[in-house]
């Protein structure tokens, strides 16, 4: 009987593949190989492919933090419980295994291990990236993103990050470990004093609409001091004009906005404009 019902109570839990790190839900697991075989199926680009798979995921619950759980870093993987970085990360490990060919939720994981955590490999908290301009480093390395900024514009600003380190109280993991926010700042320091492209806001609706295409990743640039980008979601066109398509705080889910994305950013004062990359895949 007692064993009987500890099968019960974990039919109910998050399943843990220890052996690698993993925790998911069964129903996601099941609900994204049908995606695969769903998107393998189809002839089109790149982008339209990335566009294909984030649209299953519209209506979705945002919910904030999704990594920031619990002492270990698990590879996290979940359908239904999506912050904008996880839903962009989720969708592009999708359409990278649909590139392999493969149909198996396994290799999404691989993926999703090797597009979140330095180098691929995820050897803890600090392994993972934090900051996009991290994650856009180690992803075109990866041969996995390109980043076209400077193709649309030749704005630079001034990248100088230190957020994390400086605040380890908005981070639960840093609080916790001190030896964590040292190993944090000396990856910053590489990302201090340096410029990048971006886009302002300012120019934006000038901008050449085929130079950005659907399904390129939107990354908004923030004058907050000590980050690099406050939000992250894919590129989508409505009635002709560039839109955001992501996992909004605001509304509560993963959505296609219709507002244009210059009037979007127009209503944020600590939004400074955009940085667009592409899958290379």
């Amino acid at each position: 009987m007692k064993n009987i019902f500890a099968c019960i109570i974990l039919a109910l839990l998050p399943i843990v593949a220890a052996s690698q790190g993993i925790i998911y839900e069964k129903e996601d697991s099941i609900r994204i190989e049908k995606i695969l075989s769903c998107i393998n199926n189809t002839k089109a680009t790149t982008g339209e492919q990335i566009t294909a798979i984030a649209n299953k995921f519209l209506g979705e619950k945002y919910v904030a933090a999704t990594l920031e759980q619990g002492n270990e870093e698990p590879l996290f993987i979940s359908c239904t419980k999506l912050d904008c970085t996880t839903f962009v990360e989720l969708v592009l490990a999708i359409a990278k295994t649909v590139d392999e060919g493969s149909n198996k939720f396994s290799d999404v994981c691989r993926n999703l291990e090797r597009i979140r955590y330095r180098n691929g490999k995820n050897n803890g908290y600090t392994s993972r990236l934090h900051y996009i301009s991290w994650w856009i480093a180690d992803n075109a390395k990866e041969g996995l993103l390109s980043e076209i900024t400077s193709t649309i514009s030749h704005e630079k600003q001034l990248l100088n990050l230190n957020f994390m380190s400086t605040h380890p109280g908005s981070y639960p993991l840093l609080d916790k470990n001190p030896d964590f926010v040292k190993e944090i700042e000396q990856m910053e320091l590489p990302y201090r004093g340096i410029e990048t492209y971006y886009i302002p806001k300012s120019t934006l609706n000038h901008t050449k609409s085929e130079n950005i295409k659907t399904g390129d990743i939107i990354a908004i640039t923030t004058s907050i001091p000590g980050l690099d980008v406050t939000h992250i979601g894919f590129a989508h066109y409505h009635n002709g004009e560039l839109c955001l398509l992501h996992a909004s705080s605001g509304k509560g889910v993963v959505t296609k906005e219709t507002q244009p994305l210059h009037n979007y950013l127009a209503n944020k004062n600590s939004h400074t404009g955009i940085r667009v990359f592409r899958a290379d895949f």
